[in-house]
Parts: C-alpha cells; sequence; structure tokens
C-alpha cells in the first residue's frame, strides 16, 4: 500500500521540518561541489529557522510542505516577484526552492509539490511557474523537464565565493502534470 502525501500551505509550526528539510537536501545535492564555509553559510543564510521564520513574514512568500505517513519530506518556497526577461509570461512566480528529503525522493513527491506550485499560481492567477537550477545538476533538470519545464534562458547564482551557471526553465501554470 502506498502511503498517503499530503500537501498543505506551512506555518509556523512548520518552521524547524522546513529548517531541517533544506539542510539535509541542500547538502546532499551540493555538498560536494561547494567550499565548506560557503556551504555552512548558506545552510544559515537559507535554511536556519530565522531565515525562514522571517521569509515567511514576507509578503508575496509562501511555503507548501509535503507530509508523507505524519513526517514532513519535503517543500516547496513560492515568490510573487519579477521575473527575468527570459520567462514568456506577463506573470510568473517563482520556486525558489524545491526540496525532497534524499531518503524519500522517487516516490514522486517532487512532482506532487510542483503540481501544488502550479495550482496555486492558477489561484494566484499567474501565467506560470519558473525556476533557476544549477546546469550541471543533470537529476533536478531532468526531473523539472519530466514535470514540463523548457529551459528559456541562462542565469548566475552565487554560493560564497563561486558562481555557479544556472538554466532558467519555465512552465505554463495549466499544465496537469
Amino acid at each position: 500500500m502506498q502511503p498517503e502525501i499530503e500537501i498543505r500551505e506551512a506555518g509556523p509550526a512548520d518552521v524547524e521540518s522546513l529548517s531541517r528539510i533544506g539542510h539535509v537536501s541542500f547538502r546532499a545535492a551540493y555538498e560536494e561541489w561547494s567550499e565548506p564555509d560557503d556551504l555552512i553559510a548558506h545552510l544559515e543564510d537559507f535554511f536556519s529557522p530565522d531565515a525562514i521564520r522571517g521569509e515567511m513574514d514576507l509578503p508575496g512568500h509562501t511555503y507548501l510542505i509535503a507530509i508523507r505517513d505524519a513526517d514532513p519530506v519535503g517543500f516547496v518556497k513560492i515568490r510573487e516577484n519579477a521575473r527575468p526577461n527570459e520567462v514568456p509570461a506577463t506573470r510568473a512566480l517563482e520556486l525558489h526552492q524545491v526540496y525532497v528529503l534524499p531518503q524519500q525522493q522517487r516516490f514522486g513527491i517532487g512532482g506532487l509539490l510542483i503540481a501544488a506550485a502550479a495550482r496555486y499560481a492558477r489561484d494566484k492567477a499567474a501565467d506560470g511557474i519558473w525556476l533557476s537550477v544549477w546546469r550541471d545538476a543533470s537529476w533536478a533538470v531532468n526531473c523539472y523537464r519530466k514535470y514540463g519545464f523548457e529551459e528559456v534562458g541562462t542565469t548566475e547564482f552565487q554560493l560564497g565565493r563561486t558562481v555557479y551557471s544556472d538554466l532558467l526553465m519555465w512552465r505554463p501554470a495549466e499544465l496537469t502534470r
């Protein structure tokens, strides 16, 4: 029997879980390619409980959390902000972070989070969703392609002293995948 997965909007009671998922997932995905001091600073800047609480208080920042068998296992952070010119939409929301705990991957949780983010975008009258992803993270790029994202440009992402080349990817909100 397949475990039930619930996707819901995260609130203040979820901050510690979001922090743990972010720390574990980002470290697992990028530690091998990051300078140790830069990685630690990034984790603190983006995934500390205080950082997450602060973002929850900002207008236009929403976290959706995935719960599997009563355990938090993943999240997506959606930001309503300016879109890059390459994104072919009048109004698009950014998937700023999409993370699933490593041991919970390959169960479709990321796809459920992306689908929930697309529904959220439609509810907000957005044309679609966009994200940036490290071009060398083939596992992530392929996953996003699977869920209907197309490459529309490039950008840079700075992690401490290192600058990475990222792909900008976009998908319309009305896709059902």
